[in-house]
């Protein structure tokens, strides 16, 4: 369970369990993208290996400060030139579980930060 103090009309993730992510009052068990003011659960990325240039590409077209991918239960290292695609737009990624991911998440959009959550369920 997250305990963080919310922001008013600011999605934030309030539980993650097995196999789903509470967002605000709704349940989602899929992988998602969350932002302040966006949630998309059509994401179509399922594991880490499926992260490609064009996929970070998207991610960028929504020009956060920073983007923080979920990679599921276990930690995964982010294919270089990934890293680079988001580094050369002046865009900061970074890679680690989701759990870690919706802590993370949390906490800079509580600093007011204009962040988005890839999030692998």
């Amino acid at each position: 369970m997250l305990h963080q103090q919310s922001t008013p009309n600011v999605n934030t993730i309030r539980a993650i369990e097995p196999g789903r992510i509470k967002i605000n009052d709704q349940f989602y068990d899929n992988s998602l993208l969350v932002t302040a003011e966006i949630i998309d659960n059509n994401w179509i990325v399922n594991k880490p290996e499926e992260l490609t240039v064009e996929i970070i590409e998207e991610l960028l077209n929504h020009q956060p400060e920073i983007i923080i991918i979920g990679s599921g239960l276990k930690h995964h290292f982010l294919d270089p030139m990934l890293t680079l695609t988001a580094t050369q737009q002046g865009i900061g990624i970074e890679i680690m579980t989701t759990e870690a991911a919706c802590h993370t998440y949390n906490i800079l959009i509580g600093e007011d930060r204009d962040v988005l959550a890839a999030l692998i369920i």
